[in-house]
């Protein structure tokens, strides 16, 4: 049982509603500086992006690397998932389809890693999320997916000591345990012409042998985030970010889930309020994305 008397650290994410690395750097160090003036003790900051060379541009760069000086950790959810600025089918029109059109190509991202981990300190550090996984029918009624790039990023890190990869599915408007944010994926994806294709149970259980095969042959692990049919995980996870911590600085370890089948614990989201465009693009995103 842990000590009342011990103060424990606040976890920070910057932040699961929109990429604030990329697009509000500014405000993502005002919203940190502000809680370290009112004297909150910050134990780790949570960088989610899909843009890795953003943590590496001024002013964020050398203020993440104070903030790692002053005893701040540093852990960041980078997503991968190989559809960046890559045509997939068809629409209406007989217009390709690029699902994420402001997101790096894969490759790119992949090569900005080795000078991210050097800012964070270690490569365990970072959660490489190949998330979402996406299947659709496009309106030439051909199946696409992203499934087939998940070995090729593995392969392409794993080696520079990335441990634990992520990933979800896009999934069904009918699964009663979704959010209702992702009735309007589907609605923008038919006005395309275009239609999901989430996996079937058994699919799914063919896919999680195909990952834990993946996961034994590349020394890693492969959780899944909040997805029907899959083993809950924490991507924020309080005793891991402990165990992590330069100096092994207590936090929470109490689940907070944000949603249906989340595992992870207490944290604070510093980029929800006010609403914050997200200007990668990606048709797949529930939140709030900049379409167009």
């Amino acid at each position: 049982m842990r000590d009342s008397k011990i103060r424990i650290g606040v976890i920070l994410s910057a932040s699961c509603m929109t990429d604030m690395p990329a697009f509000y750097p500014k405000q993502l160090i005002e919203a940190v500086e502000t809680r370290r003036k009112k004297g909150v003790q910050i134990h780790t900051l949570v960088l989610w992006t899909k843009h890795p060379a953003s943590l590496l541009k001024e002013p964020l760069n050398s203020y993440l690397t104070g903030l790692r000086n002053d005893g701040i950790q540093l852990y960041v959810q980078l997503t991968i998932t190989g559809m960046g600025q890559l045509p997939m089918g068809v629409d209406l029109n007989g217009d390709p389809i690029v699902i994420e059109p402001h997101a790096p190509k894969w490759e790119d991202a992949v090569a900005e890693l080795p000078k991210v981990i050097e800012l964070v300190g270690n490569p365990l550090r970072i959660r490489l999320r190949i998330d979402p996984i996406l299947r659709f029918k496009d309106a030439a009624g051909v199946t696409q997916s992203n499934l087939e790039y998940m070995p090729k990023i593995i392969e392409a890190t794993a080696p520079l000591g990335i441990k634990t990869y992520s990933f979800s599915f896009v999934e069904d408007k009918n699964d009663k345990e979704l959010d209702k944010g992702h009735l309007k994926v589907n609605r923008r994806f038919e006005k395309m012409g275009a239609t999901i294709l989430p996996p079937t149970l058994e699919e799914r259980a063919g896919i999680k042998a195909w990952m834990d095969e993946l996961s034994n042959q590349n020394s890693i692990q492969i959780l899944s985030c909040a997805t029907p049919g899959m083993e809950k995980s924490s991507c924020i996870n309080g005793a891991w970010l402990e165990q992590l911590h330069d100096s092994h600085m207590p936090t929470s370890h109490e689940e907070c889930p944000s949603r249906a089948l989340c595992g992870c614990t207490e944290s604070i989201d510093i980029g929800g309020w006010p609403p914050k465009k997200c200007f990668t693009g990606c048709l797949y995103c529930y939140s709030n994305p900049k379409i167009g």
